[in-house]
């Protein structure tokens, strides 16, 4: 019983643990398309200036949407490795989650079984001592 309420205990932990990788998760695929979005808008500016003619306004805007570019997909390309060592730590904990489900339902039914067991053990000694109290009443 003790030992249930600490793996008890123990599932309820790497559950939680599950949660808070599943929503960071949630929120980094939200911050990738929110990415995405961006670099797309600068891929767009780029191809309106890439068009206009070569003021030299229009190149230092052209430089600066290149650089946002650039850093945009440094986030994108972080927040995506981020994403995928979450989804790999999310995966070993429903995995060992899995693993320890499996362990206490062969324990519970083990335990399961004593109990029947000693149930019957149990129904033959209360019919031993209705017998002998039988044969001390005779006797």
């Amino acid at each position: 019983s003790k030992s249930s309420e600490e793996v008890k205990q123990q599932n309820s932990e790497l559950s939680e643990q599950v949660h808070s990788l599943v929503s960071k998760n949630s929120a980094l695929k939200l911050d990738i398309e929110d990415l995405h979005k961006k670099l797309e808008m600068a891929e767009l500016m780029i191809q309106q200036f890439s068009n206009q003619g070569g003021s030299l306004d229009a190149n230092q805007q052209l430089q600066m949407v290149l650089e946002e570019k650039a850093s945009l997909e440094t986030q994108v390309a972080q927040l995506s490795e981020s994403l995928q060592q979450l989804q790999v730590e999310r995966d070993r904990y429903v995995e060992k989650l899995k693993e320890e489900q499996s362990v206490w339902q062969q324990r519970v039914q083990q335990l399961s079984e004593q109990i029947h067991a000693m149930a019957e053990e149990k129904e033959k000694h209360m019919a031993q001592i209705r017998e002998l109290e039988a044969n001390v009443t005779e006797l």
